[in-house]
């Protein structure tokens, strides 16, 4: 006979593997990966709210420098304002000065026409006088007897003879310089001091010709010629008014 098979070896039970620490493995690697996730998120929000921050900051910076800005402009135009109502008052000030100095210069005027007006009516007047009194004692001159025992007044006091002013003419006239041409042959009528010895004392002239340079050459003309020559009796006069014109 067949022997039987030997039995079947026993069957071993198999054994659950142990996942006790791959759970605790992976309970770990969760919580870090939570731990990382919260520790981002938290990094999220500061780097937000530091933005957040900064746009704040920099907003109201920006609108510190806008009222800034503002302010420096009103300012500025503040400050121009004021220049101009300066200078429109200073614009003012001076159109008023200029209107009073026009003003009392025209009343400066004024008064010197009338002073120089007055001047000339009474200088016309005193060298009218003059030429009537010198006519006078010309005429007293030759109405006297002139005779060695004349007392009259008339021969005292006589003027001047009728041709002691062109002896004077003769004698000025070589000095007197005044190269300028001149139209027509103004008249200058100066009045002459003279002391007892002929020399010149006084010169005023008492009508101008109207031609300044031509009254200016006849007194530096008077000037150089420094004394009188004597009448024909000998005699200086005091005073006399000599007429000189450019064209004798």
């Amino acid at each position: 006979t067949t022997p039987p098979p030997p039995p079947p070896p026993p069957v071993r039970a198999v054994q659950p593997p142990d996942t006790r620490e791959a759970d605790i493995a992976i309970e770990r690697e969760k919580k870090r990966l939570e731990q990382e996730k919260k520790a981002r998120e938290q990094q999220l929000e500061r780097e937000k709210r530091e933005r957040e921050r900064k746009e704040d900051e920099r907003r109201d910076r920006l609108e510190q420098e806008k009222k800034e800005r503002l302010q420096k402009e009103r300012e500025k135009e503040r400050e121009r304002e004021k220049e101009k109502e300066q200078r429109e008052k200073q614009l003012a000030e001076q159109k008023k000065a200029e209107q009073d100095k026009q003003k009392k210069l025209a009343e400066d005027r004024r008064k010197a026409d009338e002073a120089a007006k007055r001047k000339s009516e009474a200088e016309t007047k005193q060298l009218a006088e003059q030429r009537e009194a010198n006519l006078r004692r010309m005429q007293g001159m030759a109405g006297a007897t002139g005779g060695e025992n004349a007392t009259g007044s008339a021969q005292r006091s006589a003027g001047p003879s009728g041709s002691y002013g062109d002896r004077i003419t003769a004698k000025v006239r070589p000095n007197i310089v005044f190269p300028d041409a001149i139209d027509g042959n103004p008249l200058t009528d100066v009045e002459v001091r003279a002391s007892p010895d002929g020399t010149i004392v006084g010169i005023r002239i008492v009508k101008s010709s109207g031609n300044k340079a031509w009254d200016e050459a006849v007194v530096r003309a008077l000037q150089k010629t420094d004394t009188l020559p004597r009448d024909v009796d000998g005699r200086i006069h005091p005073s006399l008014v000599i007429g000189f014109k450019p064209k004798n």
